[in-house]
């Protein structure tokens, strides 16, 4: 890390600032509020991306907001002496302010600047605490508070060079991290041991945030007659046996920048039934990615999935997967969706399928990244179906 920088250049962030006011200026917007805070995944309307997106900094506990203007330079309001000495050092606002008074304070500024009664964004809506929002509505009683997220969540969908390479990067820690797993699991391990692995890997290699969920168990019944979870959970206290599967969500964030692995492994000896599943996930993702061009709609995808599923004898169900970059989820890979796979989209693809035995299993996935020639996988990790 460069003195007074985190891991985005002024060059980058220009662009951003550029295109965003633009969008600002067509829909009257002179003025965003962007709410910051530690959230790590979750749903699209929670995400608070955009504020690291602007700032190249982020809050690591409690929230803050950035005032960004269409006209005048932005306003960062901080709730920690820590992450204001921080911010004064790495991100890139001048105008940092330590206040937990936001609505107060954002009310004096706005009036201060003759902007308190035009239309005030908020990014992200669902994510400003409801006291803050009924306070800014008292104070400010002629302006429009609104969702102020469609002027940048669609500039954000398209990711620079720059922002390549940091995606890239946490691939190669999530990578890293699976080879740590192969090495080590073995029977007699906890699940949160696994999982401890996986963490001491994305953290001793520079990630932000790590995110990783783990499910063992017999594949695809128990002797008993119960069904193996069709998605991870959280690592718990069970003990991994011999002739288990362990079922892997593997995540970090460098730079702010999310990447996915998802994984299944056998212990102990080969599942036939596990190596039926996994051959068909594997020829599912095969086929995304050889009918993936330029300008293919999500829609489109989701059809080709569901087409490859019904052809290795299974039924697609989701979750699919989901767009990716600052935050975690910004947006669901789903026949709904109106993204289009134009180059710098950059999506996590991990279908599940069904049997018809119920069996499910959201078994196989990584990150990949539209280019004019089509999706380019960042992991580069193999398609094996490893026994340990």
């Amino acid at each position: 890390m460069e003195a007074n920088k985190m891991y985005v250049s002024k060059q980058e962030r220009d662009r951003r600032y550029e295109a965003l006011r633009a969008s600002m200026v067509k829909e009257d917007m002179p003025v965003l509020l962007v709410v910051g805070n530690g959230h790590a995944t979750g749903s699209p309307i929670f995400s608070t991306g955009g504020f690291r997106y602007l700032t190249d900094f982020f809050i690591f506990s409690y929230y803050g907001l950035l005032l960004f203007f269409q006209k005048d330079d932005p306003i960062m309001l901080v709730p920690m002496e820590l992450q204001e000495t921080v911010a004064k050092k790495y991100s890139w606002i001048d105008d940092i302010r330590l206040n937990i008074n936001y609505a107060d304070t954002v009310a004096r500024i706005l009036k201060e600047k003759g902007l308190d009664k035009g239309k005030v964004g908020v990014i992200s809506m669902e994510s400003i605490p409801a006291n803050t929002y009924l306070s800014l509505k008292e104070k400010l009683p002629e302006a429009q508070i609104v969702d102020g997220g469609s002027a940048m969540l669609r500039q954000r969908f398209i990711k620079s060079d720059e922002e390549r390479k940091l995606l890239k990067r946490a691939a190669e820690l999530n990578d890293g991290a699976y080879k740590e797993v192969l090495k080590k699991l073995k029977p007699g391990m906890k699940e949160y041991e696994v999982a401890g692995i996986i963490e001491g890997f994305h953290r001793g290699h520079g990630a932000d945030k790590t995110f990783n969920l783990v499910f063992s168990g017999p594949f695809p019944v128990s002797p008993e007659g119960v069904l193996f979870q069709g998605l991870p959970w959280c690592p718990g206290h069970r003990t991994i046996e011999k002739g288990d599967s362990v079922h892997m969500e593997i995540t970090n964030a460098y730079g702010g920048y999310w990447n996915q692995l998802v994984r299944i492994v056998a212990v102990g000896a080969e599942n036939k039934a596990l190596v039926r599943f996994h051959g068909a996930a594997v020829k599912i993702m095969q086929s995304v990615v050889a009918n993936t061009k330029v300008g293919t709609t999500t829609a489109a995808m989701v059809g080709t999935m569901a087409e490859a599923a019904q052809t290795q004898g299974f039924t697609l169900t989701g979750p699919l997967g989901h767009f990716v970059g600052l935050d975690l989820i910004e947006g669901r890979v789903e026949s709904t969706s109106d993204v289009v796979f134009n180059p710098g989209i950059t999506a996590i693809i991990h279908p599940r399928i069904d049997d018809s035995r119920g069996a499910n299993m959201l078994l196989w996935g990584q990150t990949y990244f539209m280019t004019e020639q089509g999706l380019a996988c960042l992991n580069q990790t193999d398609d094996v179906l490893h026994t340990l």
